[in-house]
């Protein structure tokens, strides 16, 4: 753990700028991040276009196939934690190590993946259709992944009484629930604009580079491939935007830059001494 040299300044900071620390973030891991992602995010793609083939059989005198474009962001939607969660647990690593371990990141993965699967999949997957509910969710729930994947608390309480993750997650959130959902509201904003910029970019590039815009198996894949994409690419930056916040909260809510310090000072003190 390098406490005193941590790759992000642990400091509070508003939303704005951790929408632009996240494009920095970004660059100064692009590989990493990108196969982090790409190792949950291809086999997602292949699911969900067999899933939605039917959907994707459309004539083209009716124009976009609008059914497999919504069931696509469904499906987006509510896979999105768990096929993100390499990202996460890289990024947890890579804040405070030099060279984050694939090995340790498949151990806590799969360590986590019970809990991970029962609140993100199974208690999304009855909520995810209403709106209002998935609201509220998001406003409880906003940092659910960081919390099972970073902090790993237990599923049930036991005799010790321990610290559960649902009991870990109401007193996280307790209290932001004003200040949660205006990031949600910049959070679509942000998440719409960078979606419909970066499709569209990729009709424009495949027009370019193509120039043919007939209606064949090209034209289709400008949904069931450049669409999808362009979904799971605005997914993986907002997780990285909902990794950042996610600390501030923490600095917010918890004071842990101060907890960061006296952990540094006391391991510096045990360095010299041993």
């Amino acid at each position: 753990m390098l406490l005193a040299d941590n790759r992000i300044s642990i400091r509070e900071r508003n939303f704005p700028d951790l929408l632009d620390m996240a494009l920095h973030v970004i660059r100064a891991y692009a590989v990493p991040l990108c196969v982090a992602l790409a190792a949950g995010v291809v086999p997602a793609m292949l699911l969900n276009a067999w899933l939605l083939a039917p959907l994707a059989r459309v004539n083209p005198q009716y124009g976009m196939p609008t059914a497999y474009v919504w069931w696509m962001f469904l499906l987006v939607l509510w896979e999105a934690p768990l096929v993100t969660a390499p990202v996460t647990l890289y990024l947890g690593q890579a804040l405070f190590t030099e060279r984050p371990l694939p090995g340790r990141i498949v151990r806590n993965f799969f360590a986590s993946l019970p809990q991970m699967i029962w609140y993100q999949v199974v208690v999304r997957a009855f909520t995810i259709g209403l709106i209002i509910t998935w609201l509220f969710q998001f406003i409880s729930w906003a940092y659910l992944s960081e919390v099972i994947l970073l902090e790993r608390n237990r599923f049930w309480r036991g005799r010790r009484n321990a610290m559960t993750t649902s009991r870990r997650t109401l007193i996280l959130h307790k209290g932001t629930g004003n200040d949660l959902f205006a990031r949600w509201i910049t959070t679509v904003a942000v998440g719409v604009m960078l979606l419909l910029s970066i499709w569209y970019s990729m009709i424009v590039l495949r027009g370019v580079l193509v120039a043919d815009l007939s209606w064949d198996w090209w034209e289709m894949s400008l949904y069931t491939f450049h669409y999808p994409l362009a979904l799971w690419l605005v997914v993986g930056y907002l997780t990285v935007v909902r990794f950042l916040a996610y600390l501030d909260l923490r600095i917010r809510r918890e004071g842990w830059e101060v907890e960061l310090m006296m952990r540094s000072e006391a391991a510096r003190l045990t360095r010299q001494l041993t």
